[in-house]
């Protein structure tokens, strides 16, 4: 396929709030309710899953006649020929995000992939900073030079004093960061503070910064706690920053049941940029309603950085 016919962007988010997505169910360990992890790295992520089914659901709120119905999974059930998603080629919802029927079927026109941590936030003695690798950074790429850290040392941002406390662990600097070209979107106030560590302290480090919070069930009856209702759950803090990619594809290039997409078409466009300006639209919701599980209990809500402009943010 010709890249005219697909448009990838690098977005940035930040979490507002707590974020929480949970591996369904209990573990052994120090806490109940874990986060999702790279199965390989052990660092904690939000999967493209999650954020796609989020993101379907906010913008099927904002077309008149789309919700619930075309939020959401959509199964059909039996005997019910018009529950599930509708599958018409002209709803923005089930173009944009895929759908199911026994008649036919449809990926959608934008591809999301895993949100990554890019920065972590840790308190130190000097006040908070946000730690990142060269691991974490070649995610995004760019064709940039990677930087490079020795095992046991940091490098700091310029106004950051060697040595410097990162939670419990005290590392000697050997050098400030000069090679690292972060988005624009992200906040002066964060790009100012970064700290440049190896892969292998990243993962350490952010593994004894996640946040442990306890809860327990309360008993209606007495409302007080109820017995043996006692659990822990982790989250990622407040203030991290990830980084993720959309692949929009152009709607002039398939169809529907045979028939050519005109969800688009009110825009006067049937391009690529109208499938992305739907995906955007969903994303405003987040600073609101956010992601994951726990958001009545003040979690989940994320901003995303750079909706607009051009590809890769710029």
């Amino acid at each position: 396929m010709s890249k005219n016919n697909f448009d990838p962007k690098t977005y940035y988010a930040m979490a507002l709030d707590p974020i929480h997505v949970g591996t369904g169910g209990y573990r052994l360990g120090r806490v109940d309710n874990t986060i999702v992890r790279e199965p390989g790295t052990n660092l904690p992520k939000i999967p493209g899953t999650s954020l796609s089914g989020v993101t379907r659901t906010y913008l099927a709120m904002q077309v008149e006649g789309k919700y619930p119905r075309c939020a959401g999974q959509g199964q059909e059930k039996k005997d019910e020929p018009t529950s599930g998603h509708c599958g018409k080629e002209d709803c923005l919802v089930c173009t944009t995000f895929g759908f199911s029927k026994k008649q036919n079927s449809f990926s959608g026109l934008a591809n999301f992939s895993d949100m990554h941590v890019m920065l972590f936030p840790v308190g130190s003695m000097q006040g908070p900073v946000w730690i990142t690798s060269p691991g974490q950074l070649s995610i995004i790429g760019d064709g940039q030079k990677m930087p490079s850290v020795s095992e046991n040392k940091v490098k700091l941002s310029k106004g950051l004093n060697s040595p410097i406390n990162l939670g419990w662990l005290l590392l000697e600097s050997e050098g400030a960061i000069d090679e690292i070209e972060t988005d624009e979107s992200i906040p002066n106030d964060i790009k100012a503070r970064i700290v440049l560590v190896s892969n292998k302290l990243f993962g350490q480090i952010v593994k004894t910064n996640l946040e442990v919070r306890t809860s327990v069930a309360i008993d209606p009856a007495t409302g007080a706690a109820d017995d043996g209702a006692l659990f822990t759950y982790e989250a990622i803090p407040r203030s991290t920053i990830f980084c993720f990619d959309v692949v929009c594809q152009s709607p002039a290039y398939y169809r529907i049941g045979g028939k050519e997409i005109t969800a688009f078409q009110s825009n006067n466009s049937n391009s690529i940029s109208s499938v992305r300006d739907a995906v955007e639209k969903g994303f405003c919701h987040l600073e609101y309603l956010g992601i994951g599980g726990m958001n009545s209990r003040g979690m989940g809500r994320m901003k995303v950085l750079n909706i607009g402009g051009n590809k890769n943010g710029a």
